[in-house]
């Protein structure tokens, strides 16, 4: 299947113990699955299922995948926005969105972007972004002009229920 790209409708991902994990990274090789910790103190890590199957896990946060862009390699880091906006900012969001993932020329570092809704709840909205390292994706967090999806963009509505985190891969 070399040069053919099967868009992903679906990213599920747990939280737990590395050994509660890892005995799901044993139960499942035949799946695309990546263990990543929080680049913040957190004692959870995260196991991340991009093959686009149903999810194995048992209690899954499940992402609809709307758009995506870019070559994946699940190596690296990885970074979540996630907001819930109202109806008029979801359309503007949308929109830009749209206008970044359909952009060729990518940020430095960053080798793909997916842009998904929450399986729970539809208005809300989900960047993941793939990089190279973490200190790309500050790069471009840092530059306000390109990064849409920074705090400053929704600092002054609480309602949005703005959050973010990043995840550096844990090798096996």
């Amino acid at each position: 299947m070399s040069g053919v790209t099967i868009m992903i409708k679906q990213i599920s991902v747990t939280f737990g113990s590395q050994s509660v994990l890892d005995k799901i990274l044993n139960d499942h090789p035949d799946r695309e699955l990546a263990l990543f910790s929080p680049s913040i103190n957190a004692t959870s890590l995260q196991l991340v299922d991009y093959s686009g199957k149903e999810s194995v896990f048992s209690a899954p946060v499940i992402y609809n995948v709307v758009s995506h862009t870019g070559n994946d390699d699940w190596n690296h880091y990885i970074d979540y926005v996630e907001v819930t906006p109202d109806a008029q900012r979801r359309k503007v969001l949308d929109a830009t969105a749209s206008n970044f993932m359909t952009d060729i020329n990518h940020p430095e570092g960053m080798y793909s972007a997916y842009y998904m809704t929450s399986n729970d709840n539809a208005d809300k909205r989900i960047f993941l972004t793939l990089w190279k390292d973490k200190y790309s994706f500050l790069q471009w967090k840092d530059n306000k002009i390109n990064n849409f999806m920074a705090f400053n963009n929704f600092k002054d509505d609480f309602s949005i229920n703005y959050h973010n985190s990043g995840y550096e891969r844990v090798e096996k």
